[in-house]
């Protein structure tokens, strides 16, 4: 009966050195293949490259001899749409080139985004109210002098600059390759 239990205890002893053995072995080499990577899509980084927008308008404006001064806070992002952007692979370098700009100023929904600070009319009992209509096309029109100044002052350009330093970053992560965006 020994030696029965003696064979056991070699036959187990000789199994687990088998699979320390085993498991020490460097991997076989000769099966590994490598291909050159791909992106195929990087819809997740666009809302990284994207830059958000926060600012109180003043408004000073006025409709005959009507006369309105509010503040309006607006909301929005300049946003860069990388479905369009064009990516290629040149030896071993990522080539991305931006697509234009998308921005978008919404009027803020927040209470009190919108507050009218003062109206009169030239007339002296003339009304010095405004119609919703009219308060609207002052707002749409403040709204768009707001993208022109956005252009003047390099908040765009600095959104460009921020875009392409973390797309570039994000994708020489990701693919493991040097990136050129442009």
């Amino acid at each position: 009966m020994r030696i029965l239990y003696l064979l056991l205890a070699l036959l187990v002893a000789g199994v687990v050195i088998w699979l320390v053995v085993e498991l020490r072995r460097p991997a076989d080499t000769d099966r590994v293949t490598v291909e050159d990577a791909k992106i195929r899509n990087i819809k997740r980084m666009a809302q990284l490259c994207n830059t958000e927008i926060y600012r109180d308008i003043p408004i000073k404006a006025s409709i005959g001899k009507r006369h309105i001064v509010a503040v309006m806070s607006v909301r929005g992002s300049i946003a860069f749409n990388l479905d369009e952007s064009d990516i290629s692979l040149t030896g071993d370098t990522v080539h991305i080139r931006l697509p234009k700009e998308n921005i978008e100023v919404l009027e803020s929904t927040d209470p009190g985004s919108y507050r009218v600070i003062d109206t009169w009319n030239d007339n002296f009992l003339g009304s010095s109210n405004f119609t919703t209509s009219e308060e609207n096309a002052i707002k749409e029109k403040y709204r768009k002098s707001m993208v022109a100044d956005m252009y003047r002052d390099g908040t765009v350009t600095r959104a460009r600059a921020e875009a392409v330093e973390n797309l570039a970053s994000m994708v020489s992560a990701t693919s493991g390759k040097p990136v050129v965006v442009k």
